[in-house]
C-alpha cells in the first residue's frame, strides 16, 4: 500500500516553534538582539502562541544564527536537541499516536505550526519509506543548515517516539560534502551521499506499522483539538493583500499579471484594483514589496550574483533592478550586501 503526505510552506505565514528551539540552543552564545536583527520580530513575540512570521523573516533569522556562530554542523546539533516537549501540544499529539505512520501523517498535517522552510514529501512504496525536501526559494548557503536542522530533528523525534534507533537506509544531500561530513554519519547512522540530485532520505518502512509504546487515545484527542485551534490562528483568513502576496511569492521571477491574479481570485482586474485601493495599496505596490523581500533575502543569505538576483526577482535588465532597489532601500544592492557581510 502507498501512503503520501505533502507539506508546502506558506511563505506568508510560518510558525515559530523551530525558532524557539534555535534560540534556546544559542541563548548562551548569541544575544537575542543579534539573532533577530533585521527581521522585525520582537523578542517577546517569539514565545507567544499566536505568533506567525513570513518565510523571509525566518530565513533572515537562520542567516543571523549562522553568521554569529562558527559551530560546524549547527543545523545537525540544533536538530539533535529536538524533543516533543519543544513542540508543545503538537509534540504531545504526535507522541500519543497509535503508530509511527499515524504520527508522521499527523505531523505533516500540522507542520505549519513549526514552520519548516522546505517543501516536504513523505511516501511509502512496499517496504521502503521516503522523505524528500525541495526548495521553493533558492536557499544557496542556507540549504545545508535547513537540511541538517529538519532531518536531524525528524530523526530525534522519531527515535523518541519509537524508543529505538530509526531504521535509516541512506540519505542524500544536494550540496557538496562539508568539512564536517563525519557528523552526518554519526547523526544518521547510515550511508550519506552528497552532490545528489535531491534531498532525500530512505528508510525501512516496516517500523511504521508497529504500535507505539506511548500511544494514548485520550491525550491524542485533546491535543488534536488544540492543534486545530492553533493551526486556524496561524493560517487565519488571509486578506486580499496577503492572498496576492502568496500567489506572487509562489512564482518568483515569473509573476502573474493582474489579469491572471484577478481571474484566479474570481473577479475582474477593475474590481481587484478597487478592493486594493480600499486597503490603501495597489497591485504594483504588492509586487514591489515581494520583489524587495526576495532581493534582500538573496543579497543577505546567498552568494548569487546581482545580475542573477535581478532575473530571479523579475527584472530583465540589471540596471533597472539596481535603480528599483535604490528606490526601495535608499542604497544600491552591492552596498546593501556589503553592509550585511561586514
Amino acid at each position: 500500500m502507498k501512503y503520501t503526505a505533502v507539506y508546502e510552506p506558506d511563505m506568508k505565514s510560518c510558525g515559530v516553534l523551530d525558532l524557539q528551539l534555535l534560540s534556546r540552543y544559542l541563548q548562551d552564545r548569541v544575544p537575542m538582539e543579534a539573532l533577530l536583527e533585521g527581521t522585525g520580530l520582537q523578542q517577546d513575540r517569539l514565545y507567544a502562541p499566536d505568533t506567525h512570521i513570513t518565510l523571509m523573516q525566518k530565513l533572515a533569522t537562520f542567516s543571523n544564527a549562522i553568521n554569529n556562530t562558527s559551530e560546524p554542523g549547527l543545523g545537525l546539533r540544533v536538530g539533535q536537541q529536538a524533543r516533543f516537549s519543544d513542540f508543545g501540544v503538537l509534540g504531545y499529539a504526535v507522541f500519543s499516536s497509535n503508530t509511527l505512520l499515524d504520527a508522521l501523517m499527523m505531523g505533516f498535517k500540522y507542520l505549519r505550526l513549526a514552520g519548516p522552510v522546505l517543501k516536504k514529501t513523505m511516501w511509502v512504496e512496499d517496504d521502503v519509506g521516503y522523505f524528500r525536501a525541495d526548495q521553493l526559494v533558492e536557499l544557496d548557503s542556507l540549504l545545508p543548515f535547513c537540511s541538517e536542522y529538519w532531518f536531524a530533528a525528524i530523526l530525534s523525534l522519531c527515535e523518541e517516539v519509537i524508543q529505538q534507533p530509526f531504521p535509516s537506509k541512506a540519505i542524500y544531500f544536494p550540496f557538496r560534502e562539508p568539512e564536517y561530513a563525519e557528523l552526518y554519519e554519526e547523526t544518521f547512522h547510515c550511508p550519506v551521499y552528497f552532490n545528489s540530485k535531491h534531498l532525500e532520505w530512505h528508510f525501512d518502512a516496516t517500523k511504521l506499522y508497529e504500535p507505539l509504546p506511548t500511544a494514548n487515545p485520550m491525550t491524542l484527542s485533546m491535543c488534536l483539538k488544540s492543534c486545530d485551534e492553533m493551526l486556524e490562528k496561524v493560517s487565519g483568513a488571509l486578506t486580499l493583500n496577503e492572498k496576492i502576496t502568496q500567489m506572487l511569492l509562489e512564482n518568483p521571477g515569473r509573476y502573474p499579471s493582474i489579469e491572471v491574479v484577478s481571474s484566479a481570485l474570481g473577479m475582474s482586474s477593475r474590481t481587484l484594483r478597487r478592493h486594493l485601493k480600499n486597503e490603501n495599496t495597489g497591485f504594483q505596490d504588492i509586487l514591489d514589496h515581494v520583489r524587495f523581500s526576495l532581493a534582500r533575502h538573496y543579497l543577505r543569505s546567498t552568494h548569487i550574483s546581482i545580475e542573477d538576483i535581478s532575473e530571479r526577482v523579475g527584472f530583465s535588465d540589471p540596471a533597472n533592478f539596481r535603480h528599483a532597489f535604490r528606490k526601495w532601500s535608499g542604497t544600491s544592492p552591492r552596498d546593501y550586501r556589503n553592509q550585511i557581510t561586514t
